[in-house]
């Protein structure tokens, strides 16, 4: 960092740093923290969104089992809706759920990594 010695600015202790001496992120940088940030929202929400579709058309579940797999999918985010879907005999078929879930995480740890290797995710 660069610092240059201004006598007009005694509020700043007469230093002023340079904007220049900081650098911009890269488009590709910028972009993989927009990803990084936003993925694991798009995560929950569709995990989420077919949880609540499938509890909404099983008919082998009681009220209270439908209202306690609910406020565990919404009180503990990604676990409850991951623990549901893993553990809750979801109709959906086991192949799917399982790539699903993997996938979805894989894919956010991939995501890490390149922004790691880039240098633009700390």
């Amino acid at each position: 960092m660069r610092f240059i010695r201004k006598s007009a600015l005694p509020l700043l202790g007469g230093l002023m740093l340079l904007a220049s001496a900081y650098p911009l992120p890269t488009l590709l940088q910028t972009s993989l923290n927009v990803v990084i940030f936003f993925f694991p929202l798009m995560l929950f929400t569709v995990w989420a969104a077919l949880a609540f579709s499938d509890l909404g058309s099983r008919t082998d579940l009681e009220p209270a089992g439908r209202f306690g797999w609910s406020a565990a999918i919404l009180a503990l985010p990604w676990l409850g809706a991951a623990a549901y879907h893993l553990v809750g005999r979801s109709k959906v078929p086991g192949p799917v759920r399982a790539a699903m879930i993997g996938g979805g995480i894989l894919v956010y740890v991939v995501f890490l990594g390149v922004g790691r290797l880039i240098g633009g995710v700390s």
